[in-house]
Order: structure tokens, then sequence, then C-alpha cells
């Protein structure tokens, strides 16, 4: 019967999705080392921060925590611009200037966009103050090459008189890590910036993407790497793991055994996305105030089906050979994140060819990487979600759960 549902009943856990500030947990020194700049930002010196990570560590979330933080406590106008798909600097510097005018009070933004760029705009909605720009190849190529002029009128013409400085978050900067001509216009607008005194510019630029990413940057151009302070966040610690879990069951007034804790801890592996599922799928299906062993191991199951839906299978799929998953399946039951390929011949005794085409197939669909010197026949687990997902997956099965 529908009266027997709780339909006001809410989960505190958001797995698959940027975590909401509120209820953001761990990253205590990440966020301190980024903060740190954002406060000398707002001096007038432009401050440059890469922030890196594997895939699914929580990056978008942390920089949105950051990004509030910013906004309230340092009164800093904080924007975010996705990067993702894009390969294009004069695409990434129009969503930039139109996150910023977007930022503009409707009255002002309404001359600008008559007096400025009239020629360029394809439509203003003066309901919700926003504006869509179509720039012509001339007003593209201005924006670019003197992206700090126009930074430095919205400003100081537009945003001054409210704001401390402004905070531009780019997210998903991968789609540009093999670009040139990004490395050498990020250059040139940081070196203007800090030589010509003209400028005032309480900018704080923070980037996010994949560790290989900013590798392949700085190999394109060494002092690349020298404009930026840098943090790579990987997995949490387990006191951090410990703390999220305890503190969100205890908002819902649900305590958690000593067990089924160690259980949720070890299974999370430090992952924000599996620590998410797994609190997701135990909060769902506990129905005392206290998290037993059992719902614990249960919920730990039902979140790995549930990342193995959204996140594996679909790369899964794509593998046609029946020795593959086996195979996957063999290094997670014998603990081996990481391994030589003598180790995996032991184990599984696959036939050469096998073993080759197993090794080159998965490190093409990204689940494996090679690690040390060429030839070194040393491989590991490419992200520790995917390993976690088969150690998870074979406990079930030597426990006929599955």
């Amino acid at each position: 019967m529908i009266n027997d549902l709780d339909l006001d009943k809410q989960s505190p856990f958001q797995p698959g999705i940027p975590v909401s500030p509120e209820n953001f947990k761990g990253r205590q020194q990440a966020i301190q080392k980024i903060l740190r700049y954002a406060k000398k930002a707002t001096t007038g010196q432009m401050q440059h921060f890469f922030l890196t990570g594997k895939r699914r560590m929580g990056k978008t979330s942390l920089t949105d925590y950051v990004k509030d933080i910013a906004k309230t406590e340092l009164n800093m106008l904080s924007i975010y611009v996705s990067n993702k798909g894009n390969s294009s600097v004069d695409q990434l510097t129009l969503w930039i200037f139109e996150s910023l005018l977007n930022e503009i009070p409707k009255d002002s933004l309404k001359d600008k966009a008559a007096t400025w760029f009239s020629n360029h705009v394809e439509s203003i909605d003066l309901k919700g103050v926003k504006v869509s720009i179509k720039p012509n190849e001339k007003f593209s190529r201005d924006l670019k090459d003197f992206f700090a002029d126009y930074l430095n009128e919205i400003y100081h013409n537009e945003l001054s008189n409210k704001y401390k400085g402004i905070l531009i978050i780019i997210d998903d900067i991968n789609g540009l890590s093999n670009s040139n001509n990004f490395v050498n216009w990020y250059k040139r607008l940081a070196d203007t910036v800090s030589i010509n005194s003209r400028y005032n510019l309480p900018v704080y630029l923070l980037l996010a993407g994949y560790p290989e990413k900013y590798d392949s940057l700085v190999q394109m151009e060494e002092s690349f790497g020298s404009i930026f302070n840098h943090e790579n966040i990987a997995e949490l610690k387990d006191e951090e793991v410990k703390e999220f879990f305890l503190d969100t069951f205890k908002r819902e007034k649900i305590d958690i055994t000593p067990e089924a804790l160690n259980h949720m801890v070890n299974y999370s592996s430090g992952l924000p996305l599996m620590m998410q599922q797994i609190g997701d799928s135990i909060y769902w299906q506990t129905e005392k105030n206290i998290i037993s062993e059992k719902d614990a191991i249960k919920g730990i199951f039902d979140a790995a089906d549930e990342i193995g839906t959204k996140q594996i299978r679909p790369m899964l799929n794509q593998i046609q050979s029946e020795n593959y998953i086996p195979m996957l399946e063999i290094l997670a039951k014998n603990k081996l994140k990481s391994f030589k390929r003598s180790q995996l011949n032991k184990l599984a005794k696959p036939t050469k060819s096998v073993l080759d085409n197993f090794l080159s197939r998965m490190v093409e669909l990204g689940i494996l990487e090679q690690t040390g010197q060429k030839n070194s026949g040393m491989y590991r687990f490419s992200n520790t979600l995917y390993y976690i997902y088969f150690v998870i997956k074979n406990l079930e099965k030597e426990n006929n759960l599955h």
C-alpha cells in the first residue's frame, strides 16, 4: 500500500553526483592549501592552482566546496566552468567570459551588451539575466589575445564594488592537455598579469584534471608547471572515511557497530564514490537505528552491484573474450592491485597469446595500466574503484551470495 511507504525519508548520501557543500567531508589538507592562495588573490595578485586526481576521486565535489567557502568567507565571486569535451581555447575563454557577464547586474548588463559587443550577442534573457554570445572571428581572437584586459575591465568596472575578487574554477581541463595553443595562451596570460604593473587583478584560477593530463601539459612546456601551486588528491585516509560514516549516520540517529564500521571503511577503500554508494545502500535497507555487521555486508554487496551497473559493466561489456573477466577476478581474489605479468601467468595459467591479448585489451579499455620502465612487465588497476569492485564481487561469490 502507498500508505506503508515512507515517502518523506531522504538518504543523506549522494552517490554519482557532486556532493553538496553541507555534506562534504575530508580533504582538509587540500582545502586549506587551495584556500591559502584564494586569500592571497584578494590582495590583487593573480593566483594559479592545479588540482589533480584520478577519475572518481571527488575533484568536482572538492572544487564545489572551495567555491562555496570562497563565496561565503572571502566574498569572492565564484564561478564554475566545465571544460568537458572541449579542446578549443577560444571556446574556453568564451565560456569564462559569459559566466562573468552573467554576474553583472541586469541594468549594467543591458548597457554593456548594447555598447561593448552588441554585434556578438545571440540572446539576452533579462528575466534570468543570462547572456549568450555568438562571436565572430575577430571577437574570438581579441577575447583570447586580450583576456587579461577583459578580466580587468569586467572586474573593476562592474564587480569590484561587490566582490573582493574572482575565483574561476575550470573543471575537466583534460581535453586541452595535448594543446600547445592552451599552454602558450595560459602562460602568456600569467606572464602578462605578473609582469605588467597596470594590472591589479584579484583573480584566482583553479584548474582540475587527471594527473597524467597535467604531466602532459608540463612536458610540452616545462615552465608551465612553475605557474601553478599543485595538489593531487588520492584515496581518503581510513580515519576520514570512518568519520564520514559516523557523522553522516549520526545525523539520521543511526549508530554503527564496530564490526560493521570496519567493513564499511575497508571496502570503501578511501574512494568518495564508493563511500557514498555504500552509505546509500546501507541506509535504504537498515530498518533499525543501529547498523549490524550483516547490514553492512549486504549493503556493500548492493553497492558493488550499483557501481558495476553504472560505472564498470559498460566497460566490461566491450570485452568479447570469456577468458578476461575470470583473470580480473583472479587478481582480486589474490589481492593483487598491482602485479607482475609473471604473477598473473602463474595464477591463471593462460596461453601466451591469451595473456598478451588480455593485458593489451585491459590497458586499451583503461582498466589496467602499465607501471615502471617500458617492458618491465608491471601492471596495476588504473583506478582503485575497478579493483575494489572485483574484490567485493569475489567475496560475494565465495559466500555463495551472487
